[in-house]
């Protein structure tokens, strides 16, 4: 499930490239600090937590391991994994990060009190807490064309715009259009008559000839106006009205509004799994 890989993991497990550089001044002794639902949270991983979660808190650390592991056993009770594969990529990306070889690198974890086995299992409990939980939980999130154009209508400039069908006809074809609009009120079929095609817009008001443009935003919809200039007779049919927005993404808006899902249901979920668990402190 977390085979998405390296790529995407990097900017949060790479933070973890500085504790190498770090001394806690001794070996640590490996103690529990809390379990939850039986399973331990252990002294290293608080100290590789301090670099994670970018903080020196116990207190902080602890309770936001304890969010990763039941979200991490949540996961698991899924059918979610993450592949040794995986991990030893990561691994070595860490030692690279580094600028060590591989076997440096762990030379440098055992100093620190830290084994390879440690790294590994709090590696994996972030990866099914975080990557994997997300491909989980986005099964059932979906974006709505209606979601989106809410969230549209709120941030961009809205522009009010009306779609109309134009002819544009020559002054010296004037008879023919009269003879032609008392037998047919088509545009299409009087259009193709005189030579012409019809013109389909979607226009603000002001966009139009002048004339044009107030005959246009005061019709209903399906009339036909007329106005006309020193050389053109402009015959239109409002087709309909609606509002639109500038200056949107509309992929990143999509994105950003799937996201805020994705965090209310991990935030849901996170909520669910405390009422039914068992997490302990300990000292």
């Amino acid at each position: 499930m977390a085979s998405e890989g390296v790529k995407k993991l990097s900017l949060g497990v790479l933070l973890l490239t500085v504790v190498f550089a770090l001394s806690w001044g001794q070996v640590l002794v490996d103690r529990v600090v809390a379990s939850v639902n039986g399973e331990p949270i252990l002294e290293t991983d608080v100290k590789l937590g301090m670099v994670f979660y970018n903080t020196n808190s116990r207190r902080v650390v602890i309770e936001k391991l304890t969010e990763d592991w039941l979200l991490s056993q949540y996961v698991e009770s899924k059918g979610g994994n993450v592949s040794d594969e995986l991990l030893d990529r990561m691994i070595a990306d860490l030692a690279k990060a580094n600028n060590k070889s591989l076997e440096q690198f762990f030379v440098d974890l055992q100093q620190e009190g830290i084994s390879s086995q440690d790294l590994r299992s709090f590696l994996r409990r972030i990866i099914l807490a975080t990557q994997a939980l997300d491909v989980l939980l986005a099964r059932d999130i979906r974006v709505s064309d209606l979601e989106l154009e809410v969230e549209k209508l709120k941030r961009g400039d809205v522009k009010v715009v009306r779609d109309v069908e134009l002819l544009v006809v020559d002054k010296r074809d004037a008879q023919r259009l009269a003879n032609l609009m008392e037998k047919e009120k088509n545009l299409e079929e009087i259009a193709k008559a005189l030579g012409l095609k019809v013109e389909r817009l979607s226009v603000s008001k002001g966009e139009l000839v002048e004339r044009l443009d107030v005959e246009v935003w005061r019709a209903p919809k399906g009339e036909l106006v007329f106005a006309e200039d020193e050389k053109h007779i402009y015959v239109a049919r409002v087709l309909g009205q609606r509002e639109t927005t500038e200056g949107v993404d509309v992929d990143a808006l999509r994105e950003e509004i799937f996201r805020k899902k994705l965090e209310s249901a991990r935030k849901e979920l996170l909520e669910k799994l405390k009422k039914r668990s068992f997490i302990r402190m300990v000292g």
